[in-house]
């Protein structure tokens, strides 16, 4: 259960924005790219150029699609970015690799999974983590898409092979050191000495976020009241409504077949989606048309 956070009583969307704006350049660019602006930056004259950074930026903001109010609904890109936050901050899984990383153009439409992320268990095994993104005003809807699209996954053999391609053919595999690079491509090489290809698990995250209306019902601001009063009452409002969300989930998944047990599932609440759109395509080099 995660959601947009307030000061006092102003949710701070603008601040979620800056947040996920920051971690762009980590999602959209390969490893190998920013391994070298960082080290052409140690190696300039000053040690700390960033001429290469701010081209990295650059490239990663042309990347995005152009908001049209028009066709908003389409604007997903936004939620993508979200997803990789929440596996590198919840999970703990980096990415290895994503869609984002396979477009030529902003326009161009990529397919799959939306990112690839791994965590290594102490226990010696692997969890891939398959990344699936919604934004939706409805939590309702976010839900209902997510089991659908995560289902048809679980059941296409030939979806789930093609993921496997772009992780030892298009990943960051290749920019790790030695000897994680070779223990990694291990899990998805069935034909590794090790067998460690058998212990791989694949787990489906779903994060999804949706216009939630309890940030409308707002108390009034009162001297002498505690800072965290307005974020305490929206937040009980949140679990009750979190409890139905996660029922109709589990009912959802049931009609689709979805085994949720090799799921995990992020319910983020934002005051209201199309917002969230419009704001992020304004921080990121107007991005609007």
């Amino acid at each position: 259960m995660l959601f947009v956070r307030f000061r006092e009583d102003e949710p701070q969307l603008r601040e979620f924005i800056d947040v996920l704006s920051d971690q762009l350049v980590n999602y959209v660019i390969p490893l190998a790219k920013r391994k070298a602006a960082n080290a052409a930056g140690a190696q300039s004259s000053t040690g700390a150029d960033t001429a290469l950074h701010t081209r990295l930026q650059r490239e990663a903001t042309n990347l995005l699609i152009r908001y049209q109010e028009e066709n908003k609904a389409r604007y997903g890109e936004v939620g993508e970015l979200i997803s990789y936050a929440v596996a590198v901050r919840f999970l703990d899984a980096p990415q290895i690799g994503s869609k984002m990383a396979l477009k030529t153009s902003s326009q161009m439409p990529v397919h799959g999974v939306d990112g690839l992320h791994i965590r290594l268990e102490d226990d010696g095994t692997a969890t891939l983590f398959l990344l699936e993104s919604k934004l939706s005003p409805s939590s309702s809807d976010a839900t209902r898409e997510f089991c659908d699209s995560a289902s048809k996954y679980q059941k296409d053999a030939s979806a789930r092979k093609n993921e496997l391609r772009i992780i030892t053919d298009l990943s960051n595999l290749d920019s790790l050191p030695e000897p994680l690079r070779s223990e990694i491509k291990d899990y998805f090489d069935p034909y590794a000495e090790s067998g460690a290809s058998l212990k791989r698990r694949e787990r489906h995250v779903g994060s999804l976020t949706f216009s939630e209306s309890s940030y409308a019902q707002r108390i009034p601001v009162e001297q002498g009241q505690s800072i965290s009063a307005h974020e305490d009452h929206f937040s009980s409002l949140y679990a009750e409504k979190s409890e139905q969300i996660s029922k109709l989930l589990a009912k959802q998944a049931l009609a689709k077949g979805l085994d949720l047990a090799k799921c995990e599932v992020f319910l983020i609440a934002v005051p209201d989606i199309n917002g969230l759109k419009t704001a992020f395509a304004e921080a990121n080099s107007g991005h609007i048309r």
